[in-house]
């Protein structure tokens, strides 16, 4: 009974956000039952699932961001010019897949490499930096591709692949998409959790100060969070133009930010710094995929399904807040109740 009542109190969160899933899907299924036939539902957790990869994968690096207590804007525009470069490569120059998606990671290497240098070396703040190059990454974009989009007919053979192929079980399709974003979930798990470099990360948030005494590089480590957010912004880059067979300077990674930051916060990533973990964060996509999905799903209107949305995120967000302040209480009540026994 006690490892039960453990488990509750450390993954209440993670729970709360399982149980707002569990309740958009029954609501769903109430106002439009023939979603959830034998017949409807493989297509909708196919839906579900195919909006996650992209935001997944950023929400890894902006989960880290977040810890050490910086922010990062910028990633959406990161990831349209780590396209826009690859999708050239592909349309001028007929350089390969693997040419391509090498260059991508290089050029969103770079993005992060520069972010990362004026905030952790020169001690700009993040919000300023990145407020900086989500206009010059996105200007960049749009003068190597002169405003003219790359076409799924440029881009190489195979590139959609990745969304029409993947592990058949029974009637439910899980693309290779879905499968290598969980993968680099699942590698960012076991980095956080059990890696000294994931440790510094949780130190640095922390405490930055007490994480300095203890020998631990803070500005070595804050500048490479940013050029592993960069990195997965070239990998983003490379799933985003295999999930919508172009690559546009105006809307590839528009908004991404938006959404990658509600997850993250949504997942119990503390913007105080210090805590977050990959299986909050997951849940938090997970979230996000089933409102974007069930809004439309249901036939709520065009006109206000940006607005049920971002109502909807800021409910779970009101949730996840109550939950934060019962979770103090109920530590406070238990401190005070020892020193009381004392």
């Amino acid at each position: 009974m006690k490892n039960l009542k453990r488990f509750l109190n450390n993954n209440i969160k993670e729970l709360v956000t399982v149980g707002i899933i569990i309740l958009i899907f029954l609501i769903s299924g109430i106002a439009r039952p023939e979603l959830f036939t034998a017949q409807r539902l493989p297509s909708v957790i196919n839906s579900v699932l195919l909006w996650m990869p992209l935001n997944l994968t950023m929400a890894m690096g902006m989960m880290m961001v977040v810890i050490v207590r910086d922010i990062d804007l910028s990633i959406g525009s990161a990831v349209a010019l780590s396209a826009m470069v690859a999708g050239i490569l592909f349309r001028d120059f007929g350089a390969s897949l693997w040419t391509g998606i090498a260059v991508s990671l290089l050029v969103g290497s770079l993005c992060g490499a520069f972010n990362g240098f004026l905030i952790a070396y020169l001690k700009i703040p993040a919000i300023i930096v990145t407020l900086g190059t989500i206009n010059a990454y996105r200007g960049l974009t749009y003068i190597i591709s002169r405003g003219k989009m790359v076409t799924g007919y440029e881009l190489p053979e195979g590139m959609s692949n990745a969304v029409s192929q993947g592990i058949k079980m029974g009637e439910y399709l899980i693309p290779w998409l879905v499968l290598i974003a969980v993968v680099i979930a699942l590698f960012f798990f076991l980095v956080l959790r059990y890696t000294h470099f994931g440790r510094e990360v949780y130190a640095v948030g922390s405490n930055r100060e007490a994480a300095h005494l203890r020998g631990i590089n803070c500005q070595k480590t804050e500048f490479l969070i940013f050029v592993i957010t960069g990195l997965l912004c070239g990998i983003t880059a490379m799933m985003s133009a295999s999930r919508f067979g172009y690559v546009n300077p105006n809307n590839t990674g528009n908004g991404l930010e938006f959404v990658v930051i509600s997850a993250t916060i949504i997942g119990g990533v503390s913007v105080s710094g210090g805590k977050g973990t990959v299986v909050g964060v997951v849940l938090g996509c997970l979230l996000l995929g089933t409102i974007n999905t069930m809004i439309a799903m249901v036939g709520i209107p065009g006109t206000v399904q940006r607005f049920s949305y971002g109502f909807i995120i800021v409910i779970a967000l009101l949730l996840d807040r109550g939950v934060s302040i019962m979770q103090s209480r109920a530590k406070l009540g238990r401190k005070t109740h020892e020193e009381v026994v004392i």
